[in-house]
């Protein structure tokens, strides 16, 4: 899984339909896709014509403090686009920071001009499809504050193991609840769609293959809206 995700091509000038990740950050530093996510995209591509699939995921920019911290080298810019596997205890206290400040409609420690650039990539497609993971449903909710309703159409969501004080208003799509998910069941949006419960916990809904098929089912009902046939 070493080449990026595949991505059908558009016509010269012209905005694909995108699918992304937003999930919290459990590496601060970097947003590269997991091997999990790629090998989601991977299977998404294969019937994911003429749509976008981020390479990244939220904020979506190759290299987050690229822009404000001149000391960075090349080098140092390329290891930090390139996924890294972080304990469990530094990930849950990243995620926990992120998911706090996103509650108060902040994003800790990005920087306004990474924030304003990641409203600019749900803002330029017709539509976006967010495949979204635990604290990234507050992450969301936070980042698209200031749009209006007819931003917000332009979005949907498969919202899994999700964790939010709110469902993001105006904006469909779909929720999966693992059975053994307590972060979920304790903190995650009493509004919003109805979940569907799939046997897997916090942590496993991208490995184990009942709870992968039934993201990947709910990303592929969104299929016919994500291309602007429904």
């Amino acid at each position: 899984m070493s080449e990026p995700p595949s991505e059908s091509p558009m016509s010269s000038g012209t905005e694909a339909p995108r699918i992304a990740f937003l999930t919290g950050r459990s590496d601060p530093d970097r947003c590269a896709l997991s091997p999990l996510q790629r090998a989601v995209f991977d299977t998404l591509a294969t019937d994911a014509t003429h749509l976008h699939l981020d390479p990244l995921n939220f904020p979506w920019c190759e290299s987050i403090h690229e822009s404000i911290d001149e000391k960075v080298g090349e080098n140092d810019c390329e290891t930090n686009r390139a996924w890294r596997d972080t304990p469990l205890l530094r990930a849950s206290l990243a995620n926990g920071r992120q998911y706090l400040a996103a509650r108060r409609g902040d994003f800790a420690d990005l920087p306004q001009t990474v924030v304003a650039q990641a409203r600019e990539c749900l803002s330029r497609p017709p539509r976006s499809l967010l495949l979204v993971g635990s604290c990234g449903l507050s992450l969301l909710d936070a980042l698209i504050a200031p749009f209006d309703d007819a931003q917000r159409a332009r979005l949907r969501i498969v919202a899994y193991g999700g964790v939010a004080p709110r469902w993001p208003r105006g904006v469909e799509g779909a929720q999966l609840h693992g059975r053994r998910d307590r972060i979920a069941a304790w903190f995650g949006p009493n509004d919003g769609p109805q979940p569907r419960t799939i046997d897997c916990g916090h942590m496993d809904y991208l490995e184990r293959s009942a709870a992968l098929d039934a993201v990947l089912d709910a990303v592929r009902a969104q299929w016919p809206w994500l291309r602007g046939d429904a």
